[in-house]
C-alpha cells in the first residue's frame, strides 16, 4: 500500500464532511433564492451546482474504489455540474458584476462582453470534459 494514501476509514470520513458541506451550500442557496423573483439570474444561483458538485466529490471519495461504475457514475455527475457552473456564468441572464473592469471606456461593456467571452470558452471546455466523463462511464464494465 502505497504510503501516501488514506486510510479506508478515514477516507470514509472526509468524504462524508465534504458531502455535508456541499449539502449545506446547496441548502443555503435554496434558501437564499426563494425570496428572489428571477431565480435563474441571481448570483445564488451558481451556489448550486458547485454544492452538488461538493457532494459528489465527498461521495467520490467514500465509496471504495471496488465500486467502479458507480465512482464512474459520481465523477461524470460532479464533472456535469461543475460544467454546469461555467455555462451559467457564461450564459446564463442577468449582468455579472464581478467582471467589471473599471479602466474600460467605450460604447460597449466591455468587460461584461470579455467576462463571458472567457467563461464561454472556459464552459465549452468544461461541458467537452463532462462529455468525456459521460462516455467513459458508460464505457466502465459492470461487475
Amino acid at each position: 500500500m502505497d504510503k501516501k494514501s488514506l486510510s479506508p476509514g478515514k477516507r470514509v470520513a472526509i468524504g462524508i464532511v465534504v458531502c455535508a458541506v456541499g449539502v449545506g451550500v446547496v441548502a443555503l442557496g435554496v434558501y437564499q433564492l426563494g425570496p428572489k423573483a428571477n431565480v435563474f439570474a441571481a448570483w445564488e444561483f451558481a451556489a448550486l451546482p458547485v454544492g452538488i458538485a461538493f457532494a459528489f466529490g465527498g461521495a467520490f471519495l467514500a465509496l471504495p474504489r471496488s465500486f467502479v461504475r458507480t465512482r464512474a457514475l459520481i465523477a461524470a455527475l460532479m464533472v456535469t455540474a461543475l460544467a454546469l457552473t461555467a455555462d451559467w456564468i457564461a450564459f446564463g441572464p442577468g449582468v455579472r458584476r464581478g467582471f467589471s473592469l473599471n479602466n474600460v471606456r467605450g460604447p460597449l461593456q466591455t468587460s461584461q462582453m470579455l467576462g463571458r467571452l472567457l467563461f464561454g470558452v472556459g464552459a465549452v471546455l468544461a461541458d467537452l470534459l463532462a462529455l468525456w466523463a459521460w462516455v467513459q462511464f458508460l464505457r466502465t464494465p459492470d461487475k
